[in-house]
């Protein structure tokens, strides 16, 4: 009779102590942090709102998230919400774009104007305006009219008599767009989708 031989094989060896421990974890952490890197360069980038310049579209500590990847292959269009980052502070911005390149943009009576038409504005907080207008202020204060270049932005917050902007510091370029949208996450409460509903 002929014997069969069955070749078992050797047993795996199972890697234990703290070198290899260490080795994992460094890999975890390289792995993690390149995923991390590609979503928030290319997908989205978490952001928090500091300040009431957008107020009442956006409240002062709101957290969530930027569309990059939309900002940079769908275009910005006008009255969409876009996280700036400004050269001056280095700090970034969130406002909403209310003049494109080659627009001439100006206020006057606390009316903006694009291109000599008046502009409708319904993500502004009309009773909020209203309520600055009866202690003899302007909600937006006169200026312009000023003539954007081919690659410039005009931004605004929607809380105009508290806003630092455009009006300030100037246009930005498209290159100084990180991302548009919000997506607010916290507080839990007061989770929304922030995006230009204005056709």
């Amino acid at each position: 009779m002929r014997k069969i031989f069955c070749n078992k094989g050797k047993k795996k060896v199972q890697k234990q102590g703290w070198k290899y421990e260490l080795l994992d974890l460094v890999k975890t952490f390289i792995v993690c942090f390149i995923v991390v890197f590609i979503i928030t360069t290319f997908v989205v980038k978490p952001v928090q709102v500091d300040g009431d310049s957008m107020y009442p579209t956006l409240i002062d500590k709101e957290i969530g998230v930027v569309n990059i990847f939309s900002a940079k292959f769908t275009g910005v269009h006008r009255f969409d919400v876009v996280v700036v980052q400004n050269e001056t502070t280095k700090d970034p911005w969130v406002k909403r774009v209310i003049g494109m390149p080659n627009d001439t943009i100006e206020a006057k009576d606390d009316v903006v104007y694009i291109n000599g038409e008046k502009i409708d504005e319904p993500y502004l907080d009309n009773s909020y305006a209203e309520s600055i207008r009866k202690q003899g202020k302007k909600f937006t204060n006169d200026f312009g009219p000023i003539t954007l270049k081919d690659d410039e932005y005009f931004l605004m917050g929607d809380n105009r008599i508290v806003s630092y902007d455009s009006r300030k510091v100037g246009a930005f370029h498209k290159e100084d767009i990180i991302g548009k949208d919000a997506y607010i996450i916290y507080p839990f409460t007061q989770m929304k989708i922030v995006r230009n509903t204005i056709k």
